[in-house]
C-alpha cells in the first residue's frame, strides 16, 4: 500500500530541493526518501527508478510554468509568457539543461503537455501544427539560452553581455520578427 504522505508532487518538490542543492548527479531515490522521512521501497509506488524520477521532475517543471500563464489575447502574448516562465524556471533550476536533454516522457505524457499547450493556442488562432512548431521553438530558444547561462563558459558570457536581455531580444526576434532598431 503506498505511504499517504507521499504525492506525485511532494515528491516533486522534494527532487527539485535536492537537485538544486546538490545537482543532478546527486539525486537519488535514496536521498530522496530520506529528505521524505520515508524509505526508499515506498517511493517505488510512485516511481519506479531514477529514470522516472526525472521524467516526474521534468514534468513538473513544465506543469508549473504553464499555471504561470497570465490569459492573454493573442498566440503572441501566449507564447512570450510561457518562454518567460520556462526561462525563469529553468534558470532557477541546477542543472536544467541537462535534465532536458536526457529525461524522456511516456508517450501519454507528452500527449497531455502538447494538448495542454496546443489548446490555448488554438483558441488564440493558430493551428494544431503551428501551435506544436511554435512551442517547440520557444522550448529550444529556452532550453540553448539555459545551456549557454549554465554551461562551462557562463562566466565569460556574463561578463561580456547580459544573458537576461539577450534571452529576451531572442524571444521577441522569433515571436514578432527581427528588428535591430527596437
Amino acid at each position: 500500500m503506498p505511504d499517504r504522505k507521499l504525492t506525485r508532487d511532494t515528491i516533486a518538490a522534494a527532487a527539485l530541493e535536492i537537485l538544486n542543492e546538490q545537482g543532478l548527479d546527486q539525486l537519488s531515490l535514496r536521498k530522496l526518501a530520506a529528505r521524505l522521512e520515508v524509505k526508499a521501497p515506498s517511493l517505488y509506488w510512485h516511481v519506479a527508478d531514477k529514470n522516472a524520477l526525472l521524467a516526474l521532475l521534468a514534468e513538473s517543471v513544465f506543469t508549473d510554468c504553464l499555471a504561470q500563464i497570465p490569459p492573454s489575447d493573442d498566440w503572441r502574448g501566449w507564447l512570450h509568457a510561457f518562454g518567460l516562465a520556462l526561462w525563469r524556471a529553468q534558470n532557477g533550476m541546477r542543472d536544467a539543461g541537462r535534465l532536458i536533454l536526457m529525461t524522456g516522457q511516456e508517450e501519454a505524457v507528452l500527449a497531455r503537455m502538447e494538448q495542454a499547450i496546443v489548446a490555448p493556442l488554438t483558441a488564440l488562432g493558430l493551428s494544431a501544427a503551428q501551435a506544436v512548431s511554435m512551442q517547440a521553438s520557444v522550448q529550444a530558444l529556452v532550453t540553448g539560452w539555459t545551456t549557454f547561462a549554465q554551461g562551462p563558459n557562463a562566466a565569460y558570457l556574463h561578463a561580456h553581455m547580459s544573458i537576461d536581455a539577450a534571452f529576451q531580444q531572442g524571444l521577441d526576434a522569433l515571436l514578432n520578427g527581427f528588428d535591430p532598431i527596437r
